[in-house]
């Protein structure tokens, strides 16, 4: 089977750059969508007519929200806790299909001051709790906001210790991997450099590739992982879609 996922930065303003029309070419069997910024449920059942479609919408309109969209009917099940904070928006989405637990998630940033830096470290604590008590085959995949390894950005001196980058995170990350869960992207493509997923709006940062690799499929199933990749020229926001085949 095939899943993409892609953080819309707004589903409304990706539906009109083509993205319906764009799934149903690459007519993946799962689809994860993070930042929908539409909190009006019928309608984002409605933009897509044919799938089966669930969602975890910010209570706060225009703001967060995972959408997950599949050929197929699942299974709601247990997502990892949040902190307080964090609840109202839209953060976590978790399904079964056929005994794998598929976790659609959008970590905060962490930007906008340290209270959100502080609450996005709790949450990384606590599905680490998650991820631990897990038996079954799992795959999360969408927006960290998290940054593993000083290739995954464009300047790792000058942007150490910033949001998405702190060595706090990156031993987050070295941790989940130490314990069995494996980046999906990383395994496939161990030599890979300059490959990003997400670039600033500002200074033409896209064209000149100086981004961020912040979206990832992990696993603690890596033997089903097929092949992960990203398409940096399909453009509907400010992040390229990442694919994942599994067996």
């Amino acid at each position: 089977m095939e899943a993409i996922s892609l953080n819309a930065n707004g589903l409304r303003a990706a539906l009109r750059k083509g993205l319906d029309a764009w799934l149903e070419v690459e007519h993946p069997d799962l689809v994860f969508l993070q930042e929908v910024k539409w909190n009006d449920e019928g309608a984002v059942r409605a933009a897509f007519p044919g799938w089966h479609s669930y969602s975890s919408l910010a209570t706060k309109p225009g703001y967060s929200g995972v959408l997950t969209l599949s050929r197929v009917a699942l299974e709601p099940t247990t997502a990892p806790e949040l902190p307080s904070g964090l609840v109202a928006e839209g953060r976590y989405l978790a399904l079964r299909r056929e005994g794998v637990t598929w976790l659609n998630l959008y970590l905060p940033s962490g930007s906008q001051g340290p209270d959100r830096q502080d609450l996005k470290m709790e949450a990384l604590e606590r599905l680490a709790e998650w991820m631990a008590a897990q038996t079954a085959p799992v795959v999360l995949g969408g927006d960290w906001n998290l940054a593993p390894e000083a290739r995954d950005v464009h300047d790792p001196k000058r942007l150490d210790g910033q949001p998405g980058f702190t060595p706090a995170e990156r031993a987050w990350f070295a941790a989940q991997q130490a314990s069995g869960w494996q980046d999906a992207f990383r395994m496939k493509h161990p030599n890979a450099v300059e490959v990003y997923s997400w670039w600033s709006m500002r200074s033409a940062a896209r064209e000149r590739n100086k981004g961020w690799r912040i979206d990832h499929w992990v696993t603690n199933a890596p033997e089903r992982v097929l092949e992960a990749s990203y398409d940096a020229l399909a453009r509907f926001s400010d992040h390229a879609p990442m694919r994942l085949r599994w067996s």
